[in-house]
């Protein structure tokens, strides 16, 4: 099924929008916020597969267990999508309006390919922010970052 799936994604025709999600360390959120843009650029000279050899990406970046996600978005979305489907570190989802996702856990980092409506970006989204507030999103393609759940910054 899997094969099937991503093949269909990625000849399917539709535009895909490819996410490359972070969780940053806790002692590094003060000095990556700000400075997100530049996090972006230094990737987007960076295929995936050297993405992942970047130095900077493993010091800063929080080891993520797909388990955990996996699990809380199953609980999550089980309901609101027609299909899900679980196959080691990926996650299918299909849902018959907004689309379809297909969610890899690969190194430090969460691969997300979605195909449909961005409100199917949104669900995903929206879970991971309930998880911890430090995951950030990167989409090289359309030259997008963000903070999932975007942090409240006060100056002393």
């Amino acid at each position: 099924m899997s094969y099937t799936y991503e093949k269909e994604m990625s000849e399917g025709g539709f535009l895909v929008r490819t996410y490359s999600i972070y969780k940053i360390k806790e002692e590094h959120l003060t000095f990556i916020f700000g400075r997100e843009r530049k996090l972006l650029e230094m990737m987007q000279g960076c295929e995936d597969a050297n993405e992942k050899s970047l130095k900077e990406l493993a010091y800063i970046c929080e080891t993520v267990r797909f388990d955990e996600i996996a699990t809380m978005l199953e609980a999550q979305l089980d309901s609101k999508y027609a299909h899900l489907e679980r196959a080691r570190n990926a996650l299918f989802l299909e849902h018959p309006i907004k689309g379809k996702m297909a969610i890899y856990l690969v190194e430090r980092k969460i691969c997300v390919y979605c195909e449909g409506s961005r409100m199917l970006d949104l669900d995903l989204f929206q879970m991971l922010a309930k998880m911890s507030e430090r995951f950030i999103a990167f989409n090289k393609q359309d030259n997008e970052c963000g903070w999932l759940k975007p942090m409240k910054y006060t100056m002393h």
